[in-house]
């Protein structure tokens, strides 16, 4: 029987008047749901054995306690427990504060999903020996903390700016500057070396010393090092060639060359490329182009930005669903061109406010951009943070008051940014500290206006893969009614994609994804209005065009029906049934796409399970 294993933060223990509430608990996995899917008992008893089903993957759960409401979602790891960390819901939670991460920003951090573990390392205080040299373990699954100093788990070198990313059974330290109190940043010594944390005295060489850069982990494990501050013998660059280092063969090696940046920002997307936007040249003006795209093995991709989308000092970019790419606001670069528009440049750390106003742009997977609304918004240096439902969260200001203090969500139906009501005294990240998304829609950032370091912690929602959507379609989203509930459009609609209560779905080219969650094996059933039928994408395979096109069927009162089990789907229709389509692999996204004429859905319903052909 399984057990789940109920932690809070901060520190991991369940504060008293907690584990005197009730706690509600779902499992989640690919079954129906039953009776024996959800518990509800005392907090302080959700260690016992429980009835779940024997399939449970994941668990959810609710705890209300004297006014406050915490949150917590685990996955199962390989046993019969499932650790589970509560978070409280719209609350800043305190993850560290005392001794590291202290002062001065400079710190790296980095998340690995497989050890539920977030680590942070270095920094720029140069008065302080354990905090240039400390790290912080925090594991996301019990909320416990571990810190190194020095002689005692840091690091072996001081680092400031470096980056930290999952590496083998460890994390990857790589690059950054020695900080030193009173030397100009451009004088400092670079690293040319990366730590294996976790591997005592694992010092890896790189190819080129660097700061200020960024780095990905590979889906096959090795990591990416993109740009940053270089020094070529005694000369600084902005670096522009790619280096990848191998955590089997534990050694460095040059990759393609892209544009120079120093700053940028890397993202991994939904399609498994990679996007590379954002940064600085030595002289402190912009890089361009504004953004490039790499290959899943960080090679060259053929894709290119559209030119509509201009660079920007400290513009922010998010991925999206299907491939594509948020990137919003920042400063121009450009002169003040009048006294009173000096003032105005005080909101910037480089450059101005875009004469034109502050600007935001949806990229597609193709590179083409469409505008999106930043009506009342004020955006010099953005924040922009994974959310789930296609929808990121913004940290800016909101035109009343330069102070990026509001929390801003992205509305993929209508290509604008909405503002959150969340509690006045709720803290949010700042431009120029690192922060971290743990999952959509749960972060993790370094803090210091208190007058210490801290780590701080917000979680605001916990949908999931495992997830079990019921109605989809006929299920409005309780914030705006005018989109449909857990349904995203990869990229931005035409006035032809309408919803209503029902899906019109009219371009052919845009797909609406059934978000965050995948699937095993399956069924679909589709309630159309009409005779226009739509195309299912299972993955990456359409399903009811030409290569597998729906059945010819009698009775047009049956919904459309698609059931997937492993690698083959078959479809439904009329009572009548298709031969099996070949289908990929593994868990799959599910989305709906137009055909050759506008169709409507007025339902869509997905069970995590399928019957034999």
């Amino acid at each position: 029987m399984l057990r789940v294993r109920v932690f809070s933060l901060p520190g991991g223990e369940l504060p008293a008047d907690a584990a005197r509430a009730s706690i509600e608990l779902s499992a989640l996995g690919d079954f129906e749901p039953s009776n024996d899917s959800a518990e509800v008992l005392p907090a302080d008893r959700a260690g016992a054995a429980l009835r779940f089903p024997a399939e449970t993957q994941a668990v959810q759960a609710r705890l209300p306690a004297d006014g406050v409401t915490y949150a917590g979602y685990g996955e199962r790891r390989g046993d019969s427990a499932v650790d589970l960390l509560l978070w409280p819901e719209r609350e800043t939670a305190i993850l560290a504060s005392s001794g590291y991460p202290g002062r001065g920003g400079g710190q790296a951090l980095g998340f690995g999903a497989a050890s539920a573990t977030l680590l942070m390392a270095g920094g720029n205080d140069a008065l302080e020996t354990d905090v240039i040299v400390g790290t912080l373990r925090l594991s996301a699954t019990t909320g416990v903390v571990e810190r190194g100093g020095v002689g005692s788990g840091g690091l072996a070198q001081p680092r400031a700016f470096a980056t930290v990313t999952p590496f083998g059974e460890g994390f990857l330290v790589a690059g950054g500057q020695k900080p030193l109190q009173g030397v100009p940043e451009a004088e400092l010594d670079l690293h040319a070396t990366a730590e294996i944390v976790g591997a005592p005295g694992r010092l890896l060489p790189l190819q080129s010393a660097r700061t200020h850069h960024a780095a990905l982990a590979l889906a096959d494990g090795r990591t990416l090092l993109v740009g940053g501050r270089a020094k070529v013998g005694n000369v600084s660059i902005a670096q522009y060639q790619l280096e990848i280092v191998d955590p089997v063969e534990l050694r460095a090696s040059v990759g393609d060359a892209i544009a120079p940046r120093i700053d940028p920002i890397v993202l991994s997307l939904s399609d498994g490329r990679i996007f590379v936007g954002g940064g600085t040249l030595l002289d402190g003006s912009l890089s361009a182009p504004v953004g490039e795209w790499l290959n899943a093995e960080a090679r060259r991709d053929s894709t290119r930005l559209d030119a509509q989308v201009p660079p920007r000092f400290e513009r922010a970019f998010v991925a999206t669903l299907g491939g594509g790419v948020l990137a919003v606001g920042g400063c121009e670069d450009r002169p003040p061109a009048s006294q009173a528009d000096a003032a105005a440049c005080d909101v910037c750390q480089s450059g101005c406010p875009p004469l034109d106003g502050w600007d935001a742009w949806w990229i597609d997977a193709d590179g083409g951009a469409s505008s999106v609304s930043l009506r009342g918004i004020s955006a010099p240096r953005p924040v922009l943070l994974p959310g789930s439902d296609g929808r990121p969260w913004l940290v800016a200001a909101d035109g009343s008051s330069p102070e990026p203090s509001r929390l801003f969500r992205f509305n993929p139906w209508g290509a604008r940014f909405d503002p959150v009501d969340v509690p006045s005294d709720l803290r949010l990240p700042r431009a120029g500290f690192p922060a971290l998304a743990l999952a959509p829609d749960s972060f993790a950032w370094v803090d210091d206006t208190e007058g210490r370091g801290e780590l701080l912690g917000l979680r605001l929602g916990a949908r999931s893969r495992f997830t079990r959507d019921v109605a989809l379609v006929l299920s409005s989203d309780p914030e705006d009614p005018s989109r449909p509930a857990h349904l995203a459009p990869t990229c931005a609609v035409d006035e032809r994609t309408t919803y209503d209560g029902a899906l019109t779905l009219a371009d052919p080219s845009l797909s609406v994804l059934v978000t965050d969650t995948d699937y095993a094996d399956l069924t679909i059933r589709l309630t159309v209005v009409g005779t226009a039928l739509p195309r299912v994408q299972l993955g990456g395979t359409t399903l009811g065009g030409d290569d597998c096109p729906w059945p010819e069927g009698s009775d047009s009162s049956e919904p459309l029906t698609v059931v997937r089990r492993g690698g083959l789907a078959q479809l439904r229709h009329g009572g009548a049934g298709s031969s099996p389509c070949p289908v990929g692999n593994g868990r799959l996204t599910v989305a709906l796409v137009a055909g050759p004429r506008p169709s409507v859905v007025g339902r869509l319903e997905i069970v995590r399970k399928a019957k034999a052909f």
